[in-house]
Parts: structure tokens; sequence; C-alpha cells
């Protein structure tokens, strides 16, 4: 079982009368000899505490595994999608394929509009995700569906600095050519801005030095 669980997420929540911890977990299929959907999703209900699950598509096995488990569910449109879903006829036929046969018996929370576009330099993608992204809400919002957002996940390569967090910057001409406006889309949105942060990469090289003392 634990082939799949391929990247732990620790979510944290907090408000001024709480906190909480979710887990979540990216459930890949690009593998051998791997549990079926069914048994996944049965498996992280009935013996784990993970409550969330990415998958790096929308497989419908996968979606109709998890419906009525009470895990939320992150779908991703594949980066040579995007350029498709640009336009809002085409992001109304994605949804309808794609997220109205599931839901709501399955929880989809967000879908994710490919993934790191700015790290493949391909000027086609990059400029094409957030009108995907703008025209799949729109189909949503379309379809009367509230509950799913949409987001794209970006690599921390978009950060000049990062270490400590307190000197967080964007790299230089990402900040108002290509983010003002993505954060302006998830300030009207209420959705996420996505990051895959990768934390034990860092680590791996003295890790190594350390097994091998």
């Amino acid at each position: 079982m634990a082939l799949f669980l391929l990247l732990f997420t620790i979510f944290y929540h907090s408000s001024s009368s709480s906190a909480a911890y979710t887990v979540g977990v990216n459930y890949g299929t690009v593998a051998n000899n791997l549990p079926s959907p069914s048994q996944v999703a049965s498996f992280l209900r009935t013996q784990t505490t993970i409550d969330r699950v990415k998958i790096f598509d929308t497989n419908p096995d996968i979606l109709r595994a998890f419906a009525n488990t009470g895990i939320s569910v992150t779908v991703t449109v594949g980066n040579g999608d995007i350029p498709s879903l640009a336009k809002l006829p085409a992001a109304q036929s994605w949804i309808a394929a794609n997220i109205l046969p599931f839901h709501p018996q399955t929880s989809i929370k967000y879908i994710a509009v490919g993934n790191e576009v700015l790290a493949t330099s391909d000027k086609v993608l990059i400029a094409h995700t957030l009108p995907a992204m703008k025209a799949l809400a729109s189909a949503l919002e379309l379809a009367n569906i509230t509950t799913i957002h949409v987001a794209t996940p970006h690599s921390l390569g978009i950060l000049s600095s990062s270490e400590p967090p307190s000197t967080g910057r964007f790299r230089k001409g990402y900040d108002q050519r290509i983010f003002a406006p993505f954060l302006d889309y998830h300030r009207k949105t209420k959705s996420p801005f996505m990051v895959n942060p990768y934390p034990y990469f860092g680590f791996k090289a003295e890790t190594f030095k350390l097994r091998v003392v």
C-alpha cells in the first residue's frame, strides 16, 4: 500500500478560536502492481487519518472509488490541455465530462490547472493558464457548483529567495507581470495560491551522507 503514498503534505488551518491539521497525499498511478482505486480509498478511509487526496488527472475509476468516503479530492488538468480550455465552451464541456458525473458524491475540492507551468518556460502554456482557470471557474458557476475552486500549483522556483521564509520574494519580473493578475484572480474567487514545496528534497544529500557514515 505504501507505493501510492508518494508525497505527504500537511495542511494547516487556523482561526482566532481553533486550529487543526489535516493530512493529504498525492495519489500517483505511474507504477507497477498498484492496488485498485477502491482498495486505496478503503485503506485511506479505514486505516489512516488522511482526508485529502490529489490525483494527477481526472481518472473516473479513482473518482468513483472516493465517492461517499468523506475524503476530499483535487483533480488535475494536464498541461497539454490548458490552451484548449481557455475558452468558456471548452471549459464547460470539460466540467460536464470530468466533474458533473461525480459531483457531489465525490467531494472534489479543487481543480488544479496544470502543474508547475511556469517552470516549463512554455510561453503558450503560461499565457493560457490564467484564462483557462477563469474559464473553468466560470463554467463551475454556470453549473451552479460553488464548492469547487480552481487554482494552479507552482514550484518554489517562482521565488528569488525563500530562506528564511520572511525574506521570500517573487523572482524579478514575476511579481507584476505574472503574479499580480494571478493574485487578483485568487482574491476575487477566494481560491488558494498553490505551491509544491518538496521540503525533503533539500535534505537528500545530507541524509545520504548520514547513512553512509
